[in-house]
Parts: C-alpha cells; sequence; structure tokens
C-alpha cells in the first residue's frame, strides 16, 4: 500500500514537472511577407507581443531607442542640447514619473503585454549585440507607456502655447491627415468602407511601424507606435479607426498671482499657498549637465518664469497632465468587436484631441471629435488666460464622449474628416456648432481645406463606391484649385498678354498649363512651372481678390504674366528647359535611393486662394545636398484602406519607403520605388491562406522569459 501511495504522488510530480516544462516551451512565429512586413502568430496576446517586439527591434532597434529617450526626456544625453527643451518639456510633465507610479497599479494583463514585449526587444538585442546601438537605453516594461504618453502630449502642451498668445488664432498645425467613411448603402460591394492616412513628418515618433498580430483573442492590423505594442490606426478581426487632428478645446492657462515669501508663493481664494519647486539636471552630450527649475501649482505647472516685478506667472493645465489610461484604452480598442464597444473604449478619453472615424463589419460606421476635455465654468474666453486666483475658474468635472461632437450612421451615407469643421464633414451635415459648447466644438484653423472640399466633392457624386474607386480617391491627385488659377490665367493672357504670346515659348508655356488636366502626376511636364509660378505669385502678388472666387485686377494680373516669365526663365536655367517634368525633380527616397512621386503640397500667400495639397500628400523642399530636386519630408505616410464585408476585412496599405530602416536591406526602399512613387497599395494579406502564398521568411522564436519590473 505504501509503495504503491510513493509511485502515485511520484507519478503526479512527474506529470506536473512535464507540464511546467511544456508550458515553459512557448512559441511565436513571425512570417515575413514579399514587402517584409511582418506577420506574427502566437497563442497568447503576450505571445504576441513577444514577437512583435523582436519584429520591431529586427527593423528598426535604433528607431526603438530613439523612442524611449525621447519619452524618458533623455535625448540630450545622446545627441546633444538641441534636444534640451524637449527633454526638459517631457520632465515638467513628469513622463518618466507617472510611468513609473502607473504601472504598480497597471492590470495584471497589461503588464503582461508590456513585459513580453521588452522581451521580444532584449532577445534580438542579446543574440545580435553589434545591432544595439552605443546611445541605448535600458530595457525595461514600465518605460514603454511613456512613449504613447509623449507622443499624444504634443497637442494639448500646443493648446497651451496657443491660450499663452492670448487666443491668437491657430496656423495650420504640421499634423494633417485624411479620413473618410462610406456605409454599405453607397458601397458597390454593400460593405462600409474606412479610409485613414496621417500626414505626418516622416521623423522621430511619427514614423509609425506596420505589422499583423493574431495572437489569441488579440488580432491587430495596422500601424504601431515604434518602441511600443500600441497600435495607432488599423483594425482587428471585427472594427477599424482612422485619426486626423482636430478636437474639442482640452488644455487651459491660468494667470496666478505669485511673490516671494521667502519661497515662490500663488494667490488662491485669498490664501497664499506654497509652489511645488524642483530641479532637473539634465545629462547634455559634450558638455556638463543644464539645471532646469520647475515650478508647480495645483492646477498645473508654471509654463513661464515667475514675473517677479508685475507678481505674475502663468500655469499650464490639462487632464493629459495627469491621465496614464491610454496603454489600457488601446487595449480595450484593440479587443472591441463592433463600433459601439469600439466608442466605449475611445470613452476613457485617453487619445490627444483627434477626429476618430470608425467602421465595423456589421456595416455600422461613426465619429467622435474626442478628446479629454474639462468642464469649465461659464463667462470666461478660455482660448486665452483665465484668473487662476480664485476657485470660480475651477474645472467642474470632464465630459463625458456623449457630451462630444459624435454621429453614427449619418443619412447622406459617407463623411470625412480631413482636418476640417464637422460642419463640413458632408453635404447637408448635421453637426452644428449651436449644438455644442464653443470649447467642444472648437473650429479654429480646421474650418475646411482642399482636401475636405475635394473628399466631399467625391465622395458626394458617387453613390455606389467601388474597390477600385475608392482606392483612386485615396490617391488622387487633383489640384483643388486648378481650375481657378487657369481661369486667372486665361484672363490676364486675354486682357494684358498679347505683346507676350509673340514669343513662341511663353506662349507654349501658357498653352501647357492651360492644357492641364490638374494632376500632380510624375509625368507631367506643366507642374512644375505651374507650382513654382503659383508659389512667385503669392510672395510678390497680393491674391486677396482671389479668396471665394474673385478675379485679380489689371495691375495684378499683369504682374502676374511677368512672374511666369520669371519662372520660365528660372527653371530653364537651372533644369535646361522649363517642361521639367514633375517627378524628374519631385522624389521620394532616402540615403541615395530616390524615385520620381507624384502629389503635391504647397502654400504661399493666403491660404484661401493659394494653398494646395491633393489627397495623397507629398510635402517636399529642396535637398540641400541634391540641388535643384526636392525630396518628400511629410505627407501620406502611413495608409490604410479597409473594406468590412460580413466575413472579415479587406485592407490595403501604403508607405513611403520601406520596412527596415537598414540601407542594405532590400526592404529599406522597395514599397517607395514600387507602390508610393507608383501611387499604388500592397494587400496585407490578412487572411492567413492569402499570406501563405506570399511569405518570403519564417522564423519560429522560443519565448525567453519577460522581465518584470518592480517600479
Amino acid at each position: 500500500m505504501r509503495f504503491r501511495l510513493c509511485f502515485f504522488v511520484v507519478a503526479l510530480l512527474v506529470t506536473h514537472i512535464v507540464e511546467i516544462g511544456v508550458a515553459a516551451e512557448r512559441t511565436v512565429t513571425i512570417h515575413r511577407d514579399k514587402w517584409g512586413v511582418p506577420h506574427i502568430y502566437g497563442a497568447t496576446a503576450a505571445d504576441g507581443a513577444y514577437g512583435l517586439g523582436y519584429a520591431q527591434a529586427q527593423d528598426r532597434l535604433k528607431d526603438i531607442h530613439i523612442s524611449l529617450r525621447t519619452g524618458l526626456g533623455t535625448m540630450s544625453e545622446a545627441f546633444g542640447k538641441k534636444y534640451l527643451e524637449q527633454d526638459y518639456i517631457m520632465r515638467l510633465c513628469r513622463n518618466a514619473e507617472l510611468a513609473k507610479e502607473s504601472w504598480k497599479t497597471l492590470p495584471p494583463h497589461l503588464k503582461e503585454f508590456a513585459e513580453n514585449f521588452t522581451a521580444g526587444v532584449q532577445a534580438y538585442s542579446d543574440e545580435h549585440p553589434d545591432a544595439v546601438p552605443d546611445f541605448a537605453v535600458e530595457l525595461e516594461p514600465w518605460k514603454i507607456p511613456t512613449i504613447g504618453r509623449a507622443m499624444i502630449l504634443r497637442w494639448p502642451l500646443g493648446t497651451i502655447q496657443d491660450d499663452l498668445k492670448n487666443g491668437k488664432k491657430r496656423e495650420q498645425p504640421a499634423q494633417r491627415s485624411n479620413q473618410w467613411a462610406v456605409s454599405p448603402s453607397r458601397s458597390a460591394d454593400n460593405v462600409a468602407i474606412l479610409l485613414s492616412d496621417p500626414h505626418l513628418t516622416w521623423e522621430g515618433l511619427a514614423v509609425m511601424y506596420e505589422a499583423r498580430v493574431h495572437a489569441g483573442d488579440l488580432h491587430m492590423n495596422g500601424y504601431f507606435l515604434i518602441g511600443s505594442p500600441i497600435m495607432g490606426i488599423g483594425h482587428n478581426q471585427n472594427v477599424g479607426w482612422a485619426l486626423t487632428t482636430g478636437g474639442p478645446d482640452t488644455s487651459d492657462v491660468y494667470e496666478m498671482n505669485v511673490r516671494m515669501n521667502p519661497l515662490l508663493e500663488y494667490e488662491y481664494d485669498g490664501q497664499w499657498r506654497k509652489c511645488e519647486t524642483t530641479v532637473f539636471p539634465i545629462a547634455v552630450k559634450g558638455q556638463t549637465p543644464a539645471i532646469r527649475p520647475a515650478v508647480y501649482t495645483h492646477l498645473g505647472p508654471l509654463v513661464t518664469p515667475p514675473d517677479l516685478k508685475t507678481g505674475k506667472a502663468f500655469v499650464g493645465a490639462s487632464p493629459y497632465l495627469e491621465q496614464t489610461g491610454l496603454f489600457e484604452q488601446f487595449y480595450r480598442m484593440a479587443m472591441s468587436k463592433n463600433v459601439h464597444e469600439f466608442y466605449d473604449a475611445i470613452g476613457m478619453c485617453e487619445f490627444n484631441e483627434q477626429n476618430i472615424m470608425f467602421a465595423d463589419t456589421n456595416g455600422d460606421i461613426g465619429y467622435v471629435r474626442s478628446g479629454a476635455t474639462p468642464i469649465r465654468p461659464d463667462g470666461y474666453d478660455w482660448n486665452r488666460p483665465v484668473p487662476g486666483n480664485t476657485s470660480k475658474t475651477a474645472w467642474k468635472g470632464k465630459h463625458s464622449i456623449d457630451d462630444l461632437v459624435h454621429i453614427f450612421n449619418p443619412p447622406q451615407g459617407y463623411m470625412q474628416n480631413c482636418n476640417i469643421s464637422p460642419e463640413n464633414m458632408m453635404v447637408n451635415s448635421p453637426l452644428k456648432p449651436g449644438d455644442y459648447k464653443d470649447y467642444i466644438y472648437n473650429v479654429s484653423w480646421d474650418t475646411n481645406n482642399p482636401r475636405g472640399l475635394r473628399t466631399v466633392q467625391m465622395l458626394d457624386a458617387d453613390d455606389s463606391v467601388t474597390r477600385e474607386e475608392a482606392i483612386a480617391i485615396t490617391m488622387d491627385v487633383q489640384d483643388y484649385f486648378a481650375p481657378q488659377w487657369k481661369k486667372e490665367l486665361e484672363l490676364a493672357v486675354s486682357a494684358a498678354g498679347q505683346e507676350k504670346m509673340q514669343d513662341e515659348e511663353f506662349a507654349n508655356a501658357v498653352k501647357a498649363i492651360l492644357a492641364w488636366d490638374g494632376e500632380f502626376t510624375a509625368d507631367k511636364t506643366a507642374t512644375s512651372l505651374y507650382k513654382f509660378w503659383r508659389i512667385k505669385c503669392g510672395e510678390k502678388m497680393n491674391l486677396k481678390p482671389m479668396i471665394g472666387g474673385g478675379h485679380l485686377g489689371a495691375e495684378q494680373q499683369a504682374q502676374s504674366l511677368e512672374l511666369l516669365a520669371e519662372t520660365i526663365a528660372e527653371l530653364k536655367s537651372k533644369h535646361g528647359r522649363w517642361d521639367v517634368a514633375w517627378g524628374e525633380i519631385h522624389k521620394v527616397g532616402r540615403e541615395g535611393q530616390y524615385f520620381p512621386v507624384g502629389g503635391a503640397e504647397f502654400r504661399s500667400g493666403p491660404k484661401e486662394a493659394n494653398f494646395s495639397e491633393t489627397l495623397f500628400d507629398v510635402n517636399s523642399h529642396e535637398d540641400p545636398a541634391l540641388p535643384g530636386k526636392y525630396v518628400a519630408h511629410n505627407g501620406s505616410m502611413a495608409m490604410i484602406l479597409m473594406f468590412f464585408h460580413k466575413d472579415g476585412i479587406e485592407s490595403l496599405t501604403c508607405t513611403p519607403w520601406g520596412q527596415s530602416g537598414d540601407p542594405t536591406s532590400p526592404h529599406f526602399m522597395d514599397q517607395g520605388e514600387h507602390l508610393y512613387s507608383k501611387r499604388q497599395m500592397k494587400p496585407t494579406w490578412w487572411d492567413e491562406d492569402d499570406l501563405k502564398k506570399n511569405v518570403e521568411s519564417t522564423t519560429v522564436l522560443k519565448i525567453a522569459a519577460a522581465p518584470t519590473s518592480n517600479e
């Protein structure tokens, strides 16, 4: 009996040990498609995070560490004093401090997710020590959320700066994008269609990472923040989403009364309170550490030095300075099963001020002008500093998502928000400013623009959008203002250009512009002349008469023709001829690999009359290393077009460069050469059967133990 009992106990122990051994042998598979994009397959979300971290490290390990340094506020330590102000802002916003603190209460499944992502990055780094940059930081899971927060803080901090300028109307920010959605009722295939096309600078945190993840119940297809498992835009198995800049007023500036007594104090409701002060020693490469002070009140940090002569200081206030739930919101978004669950997820309002558009496989589409929006007392102009010495201006809480501008399934069957007012999202938009508080509707710089006008023009005219038409809208390069400028040229020639038209070269140039179809394609030969002529006109002429469809006067007409002659001469001098093809001088590329590209964005003079940006938006500037060549550096950069069939989502993507950050990789500029420069999109092969036909390589990883953090 004793023998049998011992045998039974030993058998149980052996079985338990075997089960532990089997459980410890976790794997994740990374398939690379023919564009080098990783498709990650794992049994659990944590396994998928491990594979995603490993894949990101394979492609862009240096960028991961740059992102981490950005979030931690230590860029100056590695790259010098030009990053000192950026580092100071991260310290002032307590980015690392809040990440450490919030890590302690992060739900266990999210900790596991971040830990495994970090472990994947570390595993690749251990296997390839030569790939680790000399500016690398220690990889710790709690640091990962600093990246997302660093990205979103740009928007509320920008609003604070606007308010400091006493409510001066904000100029159009650098972050612009396209988004539109079509209901099944206006789709040829009876499916919802959604586009996300961010127009960001092609550097730093904005250069996102493309990947597909299938891991347990977690499925993600789109673009991720580099150095993070957060998917900014894309779709899961059921829901997709798109983001563009624009949203409610989320941040304020308070004007404070301050004094030294003997330390700095501020007045509040007739009482003097002590400021919280600290000093940040910021390491700077090549020089002694910079010592930067920081001063805080209960309303927020001082964003200007205190003026002790006037007894005044200004404090920046925003919910984002305290919020730390972005990681959790992202995960809820990625796990949502329909637009209503997605709406509840973004109701956390952890994303920065954004137009969020979304759709699902049920055929529903939705929109929210989202942001963490304080409930403000009436009677104050919240676009400029308000008195901070009284609780009368204190916020009364935060608006729920239901208070914000939003709509589901608009009767028009389509909508777009390419950084424009909700009132202009569709013909006869039901989203009227009078139905919302001013600071919730919050339209300033973003009333309308050529992209919004063109998108509505195309969507409203098409009541049965096909797959091919959706792609064509996404890649459209029509200049919305071309008809007006061609008409002005025609009128100018008729009124004041008879003598100049005797010159054959000038006459041919005029005829070429007038015959041009208005599209900025790489092969067109009148477009370079047209662009540089318009830029000259904006610099040297008063174009205000053209605003709203008006016309130039006789003197201005003659001047415009003189400027056209100057432009012809300059192009001949620089390129040997005036009819140089657009793509001969406008390029997409990097590190010596450059290719012709269409699309345009330029402005000179009043934007209402002389601002052109095509839907396929390509902003370029002359490269000092390539005189006479204009290399794209901003614009369409992480495009994803989604079709929501009932049995699954089909999606297409396009990026301007390639998957890898290694100049020696075949995937460094392959997408730029074969797709972006030709305005073509690639399938994402979201379905595994489709992927199997297009796999370039497969790697199976044994998952190492994930690091944990006690921070």
